[in-house]
């Protein structure tokens, strides 16, 4: 069982995304129950050699009192977290905190997958 951290009132895991057969470790997103999308920092892409295609769509993200920023919509090859694997799914990448203290937030990806269960969260901290 995947062991999420709890962090000055936060839960924070450790995912792992694969696109074009390479395997990108991004550690300390955010479980966001709030968010209506998940976003993962671009530069994680960037860092592997991973560009923006054709198919790739430019976005618009609203954030909390209507700030907002813009994001590419990119479909990947995987997303896990733990043993919860999604495949051939579509995230958002962009800037989620302007002084890079936050990797990533994490919510809407997971629902629907066997392990799912917002109510059973409490078995994963």
């Amino acid at each position: 069982m995947y062991r999420l951290k709890f962090i000055n009132g936060l839960l924070f895991a450790d995912i792992t995304l694969v696109h074009d057969n390479k395997i990108i470790n991004i550690s300390d997103t955010i479980i966001d129950t709030g968010a209506s999308h998940t976003v993962i920092l671009p530069d994680f892409l960037y860092q592997n050699g991973i560009g923006f295609e054709g198919n790739d769509e430019l976005v618009v993200m609203s954030g909390i009192g209507g700030a907002e920023a813009s994001a590419v919509r990119k479909r990947i090859d995987s997303i896990s977290i733990g043993n919860i694997i999604l495949n051939d799914i579509i995230i958002d990448f962009g800037v989620v905190d302007p002084k890079d203290r936050i990797n990533g937030l994490i919510f809407r990806l997971f629902e629907g997958c066997e392990d799912y269960n917002w109510s059973g969260w409490n078995d994963y901290i």
